[in-house]
């Protein structure tokens, strides 16, 4: 059997995935984690198909065909897995093993693994609730979580620094604005003829949609300041130069229909669910007080540190 060094996964796997099943194919996808058949060998280690599939159950099963479908990914994944068993062969050659310690170590992470999957079980099998009401309820007691943006409607003015001195661009703007608020129909006007905005050309100034973090932050927040429809704002500095704002229009932030958002409403409750019964399960698990022997913490730093622990040295951050 030839084993290629770049395996073109995400091509192969992808067809082998998506392809139709027949019943011989169906038994074999139902025995995940069982065959034997080599997938890929590298020196004197081989790594099994069987041993793939425990790796790839891992990855959570909203994201294994994009990762399939990631030669990269899954070339990675195995180059690593072969790693692994690379060096676990030299160590188990070294017999390194056998020592006490890193037979604890190994037990502990075998265990690790197991409650991790465990739990991932348990949260898996969680009976089904009633989502839509858990949904629906939510919706009612969080209002402020299913709010529309606030939107402002607003024009500017850019005064750029870069071709004069900060002075005279500040300078040129209030003398903008003050022009302005004896007549505020010249806007238009004094956006094609003073701004040094260069999108101005497609959009004459105008920001008709605009919603809190798509803006600079000193632009941003004068522009929501703003209170009525018409009010131009005094010159407002950004690393772009001095901006005059204007208020065209403003649209409240509002309730949304639960219609509207009910699909992710669903799938919040559901999460909020699941991780409310696994919680549940482990406060179950974990009701029995933890019970330490008698001085069992002091004789575990004595055997580290020996007897006189004041002689223990003090290792400093």
């Amino acid at each position: 059997m030839k084993f290629e060094s770049h395996f073109l996964a995400g091509a192969f796997l992808m067809v082998f995935f998506l392809a139709p099943l027949n019943a011989e194919e169906m038994s074999q996808k139902a025995a995940l984690g069982e065959s034997q058949e080599i997938f890929a060998k590298q020196g004197n280690v081989v790594l099994t198909q069987g041993e793939l599939d425990a790796a790839f159950s891992r990855i959570p099963a909203e994201y294994r065909l994009a990762f399939i479908r990631n030669g990269e990914r899954v070339d990675r994944l195995v180059g690593d897995l072969l790693r692994i068993k690379l060096a676990a062969a030299d160590a188990i050659g070294a017999h390194y093993n056998e020592d006490p310690l890193v037979k604890g170590r190994m037990s502990l992470a075998a265990e690790k693994e197991l409650a991790e999957g465990w739990m991932a079980k348990v949260k898996e099998d969680a009976p089904d609730a009633d989502y839509a009401a858990l949904a629906h309820e939510y919706y009612l007691a969080n209002p402020d979580e299913f709010m529309t943006d606030e939107v402002r409607d607003v024009s500017h003015i850019l005064v750029n620094n870069e071709d004069r001195s900060s002075e005279e661009a500040l300078q040129l703007a209030t003398s903008l604005r003050d022009q302005l608020l004896e007549d505020p129909s010249r806007f238009e006007e004094f956006v094609k003829q003073y701004s040094d905005d260069p999108s101005k050309a497609g959009n004459g100034g105008r920001f008709p949609r605009m919603i809190r973090g798509q803006m600079v932050k000193p632009f941003e927040e004068v522009a929501f300041a703003l209170q009525n429809v018409g009010d131009i704002s005094e010159p407002v500095e950004t690393p772009y130069g001095y901006h005059i704002i204007r208020l065209n229009q403003q649209y409240p932030s509002r309730p949304q229909p639960f219609e509207d958002v009910k699909a992710e409403a669903m799938t919040q409750a559901r999460e909020k669910y699941l991780e409310s019964y696994r919680s549940r399960y482990i406060r179950k698990l974990v009701a029995d007080p933890i019970e330490l022997q008698e001085g069992a913490v002091e004789l575990m730093a004595k055997r580290y540190f020996g007897e006189d622990l004041e002689l223990a040295p003090d290792y400093k951050e």
